[in-house]
């Protein structure tokens, strides 16, 4: 299937948000169990902060790819992780807007170039206690990047191809309160995405998996 056509249909998917796989998809990934308990820390309260992060995609090689990138140890949240472009929400400031300034700000993507494709379901986070929308976007131009080093380290390109493939999801051991866990986990030939931005990116898979 050609990409033009892909993006059609994932843009006619997430613009019915009833059909949205939403918390079914996002709790495979989930870094403790998810139980009728621990499910209740995923509900975000009233005063949970608002971030935005965006899912570019674009072309290469006839394949749909994506961008991760590896944060620094100078940002104030998830030191070091595997993340999508993003932040929080400044005041003022809307959720899509967001989403466009920090991807610029981080990688230096030419905002102009991206085209709206549709939001994935919100997604809150009990650690950083931020409630994170998802805007994904299509670029019709393979991207230029101009990583900001005090927030990035590295960019990654993930095709879809190989986000779909089953084969790359499996446990990866981390650090959490001074004991070594094992969480579900993206084994990406380049990164390894857990936490946060694995949850969000297994709701872009099972849409993805019906187109």
């Amino acid at each position: 299937m050609k990409v033009e056509k892909k993006i059609a249909l994932l843009k006619e998917r997430l613009n019915k948000k009833s059909l949205l796989p939403g918390w079914s998809s996002q709790k495979k990934m989930a870094v403790i169990p998810i139980n009728n308990i621990t499910a209740k820390a995923f509900i975000p309260p009233a005063d949970a902060k608002q971030a935005s992060v965006a899912v570019i995609l674009f072309e290469k090689e006839g394949s749909l790819t994506f961008l991760l990138t590896k944060r620094t140890s100078n940002v104030e949240h998830h030191k070091g992780q595997i993340s999508l472009p993003g932040g929080a929400i400044d005041l003022g400031e809307s959720p899509k807007d967001a989403s466009l300034r920090e991807s610029n700000e981080e990688i230096g993507i030419d905002t102009s170039s991206l085209n709206l494709v549709g939001n994935l379901s919100t997604l809150y986070t009990p650690v950083s206690h931020f409630n994170i929308n998802t805007y994904v976007w299509f670029s019709d131009q393979y991207p230029k990047i101009a990583m900001n080093q005090n927030e990035v380290d590295e960019v990654f390109e993930i095709s879809i191809n190989e986000l779909l493939a089953e084969e790359i999801v499996s446990k990866t051991p981390i650090s959490r309160a001074s004991m070594n866990v094992d969480v579900p986990a993206f084994h990406f030939s380049g990164c390894v995405c857990w936490g946060a931005t694995a949850m969000i990116i297994s709701e872009l898979k099972d849409i993805l998996k019906n187109i």
